[in-house]
């Protein structure tokens, strides 16, 4: 019997290839954007599972209240972890564990090699909460006296693939310093899985710190994580423990009683998805999830409504076949499996080419978002298991509705081409709403696309209080007493036009520090301000905005010597006491919040401790996803740490860069290459994922309307071949092909017309919602929607005008023939 339905469905496929074509052409494509999106998906939900401790592994999270997103640190006091395990039962296991980038340098006979490797530094503990599988070596044996290296298996085979390298010597080298810092080789482990926020190639080992936590509420900063007893209750645990720090700062001022930080700890598990930390290379967007998961599940939803659509659409013709089985002694559960087995059929075929197409696209997948990936349906048993039974279900619930239709029909309707008592022609209602659906669907994806690029080109476009162009920004160094003569002869170099040493570099946070003081008018409320260091060359290199005052004074008329900066070589006792003499500059809304004005320009602010000089615009120091923050820029002589601004000269950027590195290989010889990234490169890299965002959305919409469209062209077809004989009437009569064409297009404008009033609701709500992680942001306004109306009726009207012309078009002799 099955043999007998699958001759009859493929014998149906080839009688209607038109019917076909659209069908499968349509599944495919919904069918493939769903694997590639869920690969996505599960690829993205799979970080940090692989761990044996993953259940009970938990990051230190420092919180600011007061502070937003910039009060949500990623890191703890040093030792904090520590402290927790000598004091709760709960903690089993306390390491120090953080990935970062680090430049090698390997020494050989054939010439020194030097590359950079992402690792992860931790400290020995960490042997004993995450399960690295050695390979080589003895690494978990710390050595002393030389940094300890164990690298991946990969690492391996990229620099040593012909010799064993355990033993061997490797150096790493630092902006920080002018000397290598060798490293031993003590072990190789096996790759670890792309799927983690600690993708690395290696592990840094150090001993565990001997820094004891500060009874002050003060110290250095480091990124922990702990490993708890099982079944731990977290958040009674984090109440716990937040207590016990509180009581623990014996020794804290008051005013630092007031801004004790909350600490929360979070799963390891979630460390990828929910972190939104500046400074964490490997992170996602649990948010992204849900859009693209959404709308994955609308263009199969599209595709699998064309199906229905057609397929009923096909009933009518089908239903003097149905007639004549049901005389021929068919029951309804027999047609019913009939017409679900050619539904069968239609999806295992589209199923094998969806695979065939996932698999080409499987590499352009990993290209476009950066990385290998760890999960895919054609790798996994269990996925491709799953993804078979999906279908299936899909399947069944797709062909029910169009099987059911064609198998209710009495004998003596069916050989008249009736359903009941009424005309086939009456299913057109649901037809038309399925219609609606689609284009709902396409103009929701549509209007999403158009807010997200608005989104974006009002991000790039947006004046941010100062000017990113032509200016370059290098990374961190020391300057061990070295800027100021840097800095002179970096300002020397052809098409270099001004140069900064700077302690804050737009985009990467707040600067040296933020200080949270009384709200001049509420005292019982603290306020955050900002505090930026540089150069007096600073405030010109980024173009800011004075607005009262001056600037920042180069030379003291008549000697040689700065006026405005302050030495950071000065003691800390003659810091303090002339802290009031830091000639500063103040932003608009710091001056407004103070009450600054230009009359006080030149006299010391206690409150902030500076003396201003002059007042500039706001200007953003982070993306636009968090609100300006009040801002003081002082000017500082001799950074300790430093980076630099350098404006270049238009036209001449690639000489000028190369004569910056040959002078700053003259004044660090023995330091690594600088590695300079343009200013408006490291605006633009913020707003990288909603970049990313716009580009799939404009690839969804292109397929969403797409598959609408092959929906209404299969309909449109399937119309003009039931209504040949009224077109050819109507020639008769002397309707011209305009008037045909625009009878057949009417309905379908009125559709697209509906589906936009359907849409436009959730769109707004849905936009909306993704536009509040935006402090600064645009307004959806109406002719967003309008556009993407007019595209839908466009694309509906050429797709229908084209069957519609050549049905007028034809000669109404041969459609009359049989009457």
């Amino acid at each position: 019997m099955i043999k007998t339905y699958l001759k009859t469905a493929w014998r149906t496929m080839v009688k209607d290839r038109i019917y076909a074509t659209i069908n499968v052409l349509g599944l495919t494509i919904g069918l493939c954007a769903c694997m590639l999106v869920g690969t996505v998906v599960l690829d993205d939900l799979s970080y940090d599972k692989f761990w044996t401790n993953k259940n009970e592994l938990y990051r230190i999270i420092t919180v600011d209240t007061a502070s937003g997103m910039e009060g949500r640190n990623a890191s703890a006091y040093a030792n904090l972890g520590n402290e927790l395990k000598n004091n709760f039962p709960e903690v089993v296991g306390a390491a120090s564990v953080s990935p970062s980038g680090t430049l090698l340098l390997r020494k050989d006979k054939a010439g020194d090699e030097t590359f950079s490797i992402d690792v992860i530094r931790a400290d020995t503990n960490v042997w004993n909460m995450l399960d690295f599988q050695v390979l080589a070596g003895n690494p978990q044996q710390y050595v002393a006296g030389v940094g300890n290296l164990v690298i991946s298996e990969h690492f391996r085979d990229s620099y040593f693939p012909d010799e064993d390298p355990v033993g061997k010597t490797i150096y790493s080298l630092s902006t920080y310093s002018d000397e290598a810092t060798p490293y031993l080789i003590t072990g190789v482990i096996a790759n670890l899985p792309n799927n983690s926020y600690l993708r690395a190639d290696g592990l840094r080992i150090t001993k565990p710190t001997s820094h004891e936590l500060s009874r002050e509420g003060w110290g250095f900063y480091d990124e922990q994580i702990l490993l708890m007893k099982p079944h731990t209750d977290m958040a009674a645990f984090a109440e716990k423990a937040n207590r016990w720090y509180r009581d623990f700062l014996t020794d804290a001022s008051a005013s630092t009683r007031k801004r004790i930080p909350v600490y929360e700890f979070q799963s390891i598990k979630d460390s990828y998805l929910h972190s939104d930390f500046a400074f964490q290379r490997v992170k996602g967007s649990f948010s992204n999830i849900y859009i693209f998961s959404i709308v994955a599940a609308l263009l199969l939803a599209i595709a699998c409504i064309n199906f229905v659509n057609l397929s009923t659409a096909r009933a009518i013709r089908r239903l003097r076949e149905t007639g004549v089985r049901k005389v021929l002694g068919a029951a309804r559960r027999q047609l019913v499996a009939q017409f679900l087995v050619e539904s069968l059929l239609f999806f295992s075929l589209s199923t094998l080419l969806a695979c065939g197409l996932y698999a080409l696209s499987y590499p352009l997948l990993e290209r476009f978002i950066g990385h290998e990936l760890t999960v895919g349906f054609l790798r996994n048993v269990t996925l491709l298991l799953l993804l078979v039974a999906a279908i299936l279900i899909v399947t069944v619930i797709t062909g029910s509705y169009p099987a059911w239709v064609m198998s209710g029909s009495k004998v003596s309707n069916a050989l008249r081409s009736k359903l009941g008592n009424k005309s086939i022609t009456n299913t057109s209602g649901v037809r038309k709403t399925l219609v609606v659906v689609q284009f709902s669907i396409a103009l929701l994806v549509l209007v999403g696309m158009v807010t997200v690029w608005k989104q974006v080109r009002y991000m790039e476009q947006k004046d941010l209080g100062y000017s990113p162009a032509n200016t370059v920004a290098t990374q961190w160094f020391s300057t061990d007493g070295k800027g100021g003569a840097l800095k002179q002869a970096l300002a020397q170099v052809p098409g270099v036009e001004q140069v900064a040493l700077v302690g804050w570099i737009p985009t990467q946070g707040s600067g040296n520090m933020k200080k949270r003081l009384a709200h001049p008018e509420r005292p019982d409320e603290r306020v955050e301000v900002s505090f930026i260091t540089g150069d007096a060359d600073l405030p010109r290199v980024l173009e800011f905005q004075l607005k009262n005052g001056r600037l920042f004074d180069h030379r003291e008329e008549g000697s040689g010597f700065t006026l405005d900066m302050l030495s950071e070589g000065e003691s800390e006792a003659e810091r303090q006491q002339y802290a009031l003499m830091a000639k500063s500059l103040i932003t608009a809304s710091t001056a407004k919040l103070f009450g600054i004005t230009e009359a006080d320009m030149g006299r010391p602010n206690t409150t902030l401790g500076i003396t201003p000089v002059g007042i500039i615009a706001d200007f953003h120091s982070i993306s636009l996803h968090e609100p300006i923050t009040p801002t003081v820029i002082v000017a500082e002589d001799n950074l300790r740490q430093a980076a630099l601004l350098i404006n270049v000269q238009q036209g001449r950027e690639r000489d000028a860069m190369q004569s910056i590195s040959k002078v700053w290989k003259a004044i660090y010889p023995n330091r690594p290459p600088l590695q300079p990234d343009w200013l408006d490169d490291l605006v633009a890299k913020q707003y990288e994922k909603e970049a990313k965002q716009g580009q799939l959305f404009t690839f969804f919409s292109a397929l969403t309307l797409f598959l609408a469209t092959l929906g209404v062209f299969g309909l449109v077809v399937h119309a003009t071949e039931q209504r040949v004989k009224e077109i050819g009437v109507r020639k008769v009569l002397g309707a011209s092909v305009m008037s045909i064409v625009r009878l057949f297009s009417i309905d379908y404008v009125k559709l697209v017309g509906v589906a936009l009033l359907v849409a436009s609701p959730i769109a707004w709500w849905a936009m909306n919602t993704w536009l509040e992680d935006f402090a600064y942001r645009i307004e959806m306004e109406w002719w967003m929607f309008a556009a993407a109306g007019l595209a839908a009726v466009v694309i509906a009207l050429l797709t229908v005008s084209g069957q519609a012309i050549r049905a007028a078009l034809a000669n109404p002799v041969d459609s009359l023939r049989d009457e």
